[in-house]
């Protein structure tokens, strides 16, 4: 088994709009694809999970850091995910942080964190038994201002995934969030603040037109090359037309990142105008050392 991967990645869209009453009539797709992710972990059969994911207005408020490395907390009882207490890796999130200060990347630490649905319902979805699962959560900024640029957020996964290569445990590295979807936020500017119920509603009854399967097909596709180029000359411009959400694309390059950037070697799409997301799926191994 020495020469078995040690490291893995899997990265997935959410939308707590699955998890509303009807929803199962749609998105089988997507729910299939998750269920291939679910097989891949088991045999992958990791010993800590490092999940990025990324805020949703919940968390992060009085102060904003780019990457949070949650050491304690909950889940939040929202969107049917059921509240409980996160089983973090302590020495393992310790040593992930003390590499990335040692490569002169700044993290910040929270402790009794109650986590949303942009973590939790990933949790719930790829794990019969999510809180059993030794996790380093990582909370990153993707909805308010400033937004860090996409190469950042890569360069970040990549330094976390060196912090831990001397690690023995097979680690699996786990993006949630993206593709295109324009969820009921405000721009990332200074002082914005959730929007109101009217505005709400507005933004949900437009939010279909910014689904792109062109472009979230296109982001799998470079996946399953591995073309870093193609993601390292993404801008701020590429994501605006794919909506608000597009910018959650940051965790699946942290994770993608952290994992060594290997070649997706199954991704799977599906647009889902019910729940205003276009949902992907995309996983694989890094290569053997």
């Amino acid at each position: 088994m020495s020469n078995s991967p040690t490291r893995a990645f899997v990265c997935v869209s959410h939308s707590p709009l699955m998890s509303l009453p009807g929803a199962d009539a749609f998105g089988h797709g997507y729910r299939a694809a998750i269920e291939d992710a679910k097989v891949f972990i088991a045999d992958f059969d990791p010993e800590v999970v490092v999940l990025f994911g990324p805020d949703h207005m919940n968390l992060l408020t009085g102060i904003r850091p780019p990457f949070t490395t949650v050491l304690s907390g909950r889940t939040q009882p929202e969107f049917d995910i059921p509240e409980f207490d996160l089983n973090v890796d302590l020495g393992v999130a310790s040593a992930m942080c003390e590499g990335l200060l040692a490569r002169d990347v700044d993290v910040a630490v929270g402790e009794k964190v109650a986590v949303d649905h942009g973590l939790g319902l990933t949790l719930v979805q790829l794990f019969a038994k999510p809180a059993d699962i030794p996790l380093v959560p990582v909370v990153m900024n993707a909805i308010g201002y400033p937004l860090v640029p996409l190469g950042r957020a890569r360069a970040f996964g990549a330094a976390a995934g060196e912090a831990l290569a001397g690690r023995p445990e097979r680690i699996l590295f786990v993006g949630t969030g993206g593709l295109s979807h324009n969820p009921p936020f405000p721009a990332p500017e200074p002082g914005a603040t959730r929007l109101g119920p009217e505005e709400r509603a507005e933004s949900l009854a437009d939010a279909p037109r910014f689904i792109d399967p062109e472009w979230d097909n296109e982001v799998l596709a470079r996946l399953a090359a591995a073309d870093g180029s193609w993601f390292d000359a993404l801008g701020q411009a590429d994501l605006d037309p794919r909506g608000s959400g597009a910018n959650e694309l940051r965790t699946w390059l942290a994770a993608w990142g952290a994992a060594g950037r290997p070649p997706a070697t199954t991704t799977a799409y599906e647009a889902v105008e019910k729940w205003i997301t276009g949902m992907g799926v995309a996983f694989g191994l890094a290569a053997s050392a």
